[in-house]
C-alpha cells in the first residue's frame, strides 16, 4: 500500500524519487572507484605475465590496459544489451564473466608465483590481442544493432501514436 495515493486517477509523483537517484548516483561512483581499484591492482600481475611470455618491457605495459578497455566495452555491452534477445544478452553476460576470470587467474597465477610455460604463454599472449578486438568488434556491432532497432521501435510507436 502506498501513503501517497495518486490523484484524480493519475499515477502521481514518487515520493522517493530523489533518494533513488542518489542511490544510483552512490553506485555508479561505488562501481566507478571499485573498477580503478580493480584495474590498479591487476595491473602488475597482467603485466609480469606479459613479460614473462617474452613480451618486451615497454609493450607489456599495454597489455593489462587492452584487457581494462575490454572489460569496459564488456560491461558496456552487458548493460546496452539488456533488451536485446537472450544470445545477445548471454554473449555479452558470457564475454565479461570470462573476462573477469581470466583476468582473476592472471592475478592469482602472479600472487602465487605459479609458474606457466614459457612457450604455451607466449602463444597465448601473442593471440591475446586479436582475440580481445575481435571480440570487442563483435560486441560493438550487437550494440550498434540494438540501438538501431530500438531507434525503428520507437518511430514505428510514434507513427501508431500519429495516426490514431
Amino acid at each position: 500500500m502506498n501513503d501517497h495515493p495518486p490523484a484524480n486517477g493519475s499515477r502521481g509523483t514518487d515520493p522517493y524519487a530523489r533518494l533513488r537517484l542518489v542511490a544510483l548516483i552512490a553506485a555508479i561512483a561505488g562501481v566507478v572507484v571499485l573498477a580503478a581499484g580493480a584495474f590498479v591492482f591487476s595491473y602488475p600481475g597482467i603485466h609480469d605475465l606479459a613479460l614473462s611470455s617474452g613480451v618486451s618491457a615497454r609493450l607489456a605495459r599495454f597489455y593489462p590496459v587492452i584487457f581494462d578497455a575490454m572489460l569496459v566495452v564488456a560491461c558496456a555491452a552487458v548493460l546496452s544489451l539488456r533488451g536485446a534477445g537472450w544470445w545477445r544478452r548471454g554473449c555479452s553476460w558470457l564475454a565479461t564473466l570470462v573476462l573477469l576470470a581470466a583476468l582473476a587467474l592472471a592475478n592469482a597465477v602472479h600472487a602465487t608465483g605459479t609458474h606457466i610455460p614459457r612457450r604455451p604463454s607466449a602463444a597465448t599472449v601473442a593471440v591475446l590481442p586479436w582475440v580481445l578486438l575481435l571480440l570487442a568488434f563483435s560486441l560493438l556491432l550487437s550494440m550498434l544493432r540494438q540501438f538501431r532497432y530500438a531507434r525503428v521501435a520507437l518511430a514505428e510507436r510514434e507513427a501508431a501514436a500519429r495516426g490514431l
